[in-house]
């Protein structure tokens, strides 16, 4: 109800009253409400003629929004770059209801308003993002928020609520942050797609080169021109054109190099979006796309052939603008002994990943070795590459995202679509799930229903409200989250704890990075 019928009928109904009032005494107590019959029918009479009114101005106020924007809706189409012409053809035969409209000349398949959705309405079909179930739309809104193309490639109708801007960092044509001399490429930036994130790599590289040849003057107190901290598409890009280019350079990676790929699904098809976007990168990002196996093939295969060298291990803590010259102090602590290592370099290329570092349980033995198959690795892990590697283990799953009741998931059944097929006896491993509350809001619903399955079918144990108190070499210990009352000890060979990643945010406003 808009503001001008809320008043009018307040207005009725004080009308009402009145005259209640002033022929309450000339017809008597006889009469219900201080009106005769034909009193109210006229009343009646008024209000339909009100509502048909009212109706009529809203129809034609719609039509007009269609052909001709008002300003009002000039102005929301401003702010979420929308054309007249956008206007004037948004979804004519759609539901009234709200719900997301998808360009699909504009949509890059990047997976963002899919991912950022909690009740499943969009899918990637053909790579494109496309509206599977609009009558699920609870008017989230979030889906044309994270929507990274200008102009918007979704967009949420019939809605009144007010779309938040993304909140990305601040740069310029070239890449550069207001911080200047540090440049920022790839996820972080804002755009999620592997094509863009190789192209900016090189290109950054580029606008480096030019402005320290070219205008910078030198530096003595840097040893190298460029650090680059992160090494997926973008780092590797880059460091692959600072080595081609000559630059002195510095790469360091978290992880290991590309293994935001590598965390991919098995003969998953990646997506080279956008189509007509050239590739100006060292990376093969020709074409439609490629699977993941090719894809960490010949990129490990050029950065081999380049001589491309990166500190894999090495998480960045700081990078700060130094006091005494044109340069950058970087430092960062490498493996799990934490060894303190400082750079000093005249720019700094930040491809970090949206997502950021995994974060940590904080409890005793987290960082245990364990030895299994011959092999001594890392009993707790931070992601699923592949399900099929765990056969017949002991699981434990700590988290109720997405992520985390996937992994749950993969690890008792094979998904196909919606539908779950639970593994054979002797495939299928004997999985715990540890949530501290209960399962987040965000949990697609797809997800809840395959999640509740497993559960219900006696596939899978859950804990809620219970965290992990500790992790021993073929144990865990469950306790209670608020009383830290222990409330079982697991035999277990793997911990998954997929409680969420830390947003470089807080780091890149460490730096004195601008966001929003």
């Amino acid at each position: 109800m808009s503001k001008s019928q809320l008043l009018f009928v307040v207005a009725a109904l004080l009308a009402l009253l009145l005259v209640n009032q002033m022929t309450a005494e000339s017809f008597g107590k006889s009469v219900m409400g201080g009106l005769p019959w034909y009193g109210w029918a006229g009343a009646a009479l008024l209000l339909a003629a009100a509502g048909a009114l009212f109706a009529r101005q809203d129809a034609e106020r719609s039509g007009r929004l269609l052909a001709s924007p008002t300003p009002e809706a000039e102005e929301a189409a401003r702010e979420i770059h929308v054309t007249k012409e956008d206007l004037a053809r948004i979804d004519p035969d759609g539901p009234d209801y709200p719900h997301p409209v998808i360009f699909p000349e504009r949509c890059i398949g990047c997976h963002a308003c899919v991912e950022a959705c909690p009740h499943d309405v969009l899918s990637i079909v053909n790579g494109i993002a496309t509206p599977v179930a609009r009558d699920q739309c609870m008017e989230d809104t979030s889906c044309q928020t994270e929507c990274p193309v200008s102009p918007k490639a979704c967009i949420v109708v019939n809605t009144t609520k007010k779309i938040p801007p993304r909140k990305v960092p601040q740069r310029d044509a070239r890449f550069m942050t207001n911080v200047a001399g540090c440049y920022i490429v790839g996820d972080v930036s804002g755009t999620p797609l592997i094509k863009n994130a190789a192209n900016e790599g090189a290109d950054v590289i580029r606008h480096v080169a030019e402005e320290l040849r070219n205008g910078a003057p030198r530096e003595p107190r840097a040893d190298y021109d460029v650090a680059i901290v992160g090494v997926g598409p973008a780092g590797l890009s880059a460091a692959i054109a600072a080595q081609t280019l000559g630059l002195r350079y510095a790469a360091v990676e978290q992880d290991r190099v590309l293994a935001t790929i590598e965390a991919y699904p098995l003969n998953k098809y990646v997506f080279f979006k956008p189509d007509a976007m050239e590739s100006r990168a060292p990376l093969g990002v020709e074409g439609a796309g490629r699977q993941r196996e090719e894809i960490l093939e010949s990129w490990r295969g050029a950065m081999e052939r380049s001589g491309v060298r990166v500190n894999e291990g090495e998480s960045c803590k700081s990078v700060e603008p130094a006091t005494d010259g044109d340069y950058f102090v970087v430092r960062t602590e490498r493996g799990a002994a934490k060894e303190p290592r400082e750079y000093r370099a005249r720019r700094v290329v930040l491809a970090l990943g949206n997502r950021g570092t995994p974060m940590r349980l904080r409890v005793p033995g987290e960082d245990l070795q364990v030895v299994r198959d011959g092999r001594r690795e890392a009993k707790v892990r931070y992601r699923l590459g592949d399900a099929e590697e765990y056969r017949g283990r002991r699981v434990v799953v700590v988290g109720a995202g997405n992520s985390a009741v996937e992994a749950a998931v993969d690890l008792v059944a094979r998904r196909d679509g919606e539908r779950i097929t639970f593994r054979p006896e002797g495939e299928a491993n004997d999985v715990t799930l540890v949530i501290r509350s209960d399962f987040k809001n965000d949990l697609k619903f797809a997800n809840k229903v395959q999640v509740y399955e497993c559960i219900d079918e006696g596939r899978m144990r859950v804990f809620y409200g219970a965290t992990v108190k500790e992790i021993r070499e073929g144990e865990v210990v469950i306790m209670h989250a608020r009383t830290s009352e222990v409330l079982a000890t697991l035999q277990n060979d793997y911990v998954f704890a997929m409680i969420g990643g830390e947003r470089p945010t807080g780091f890149l406003e460490s730096i004195g990075i601008k966001i929003g």
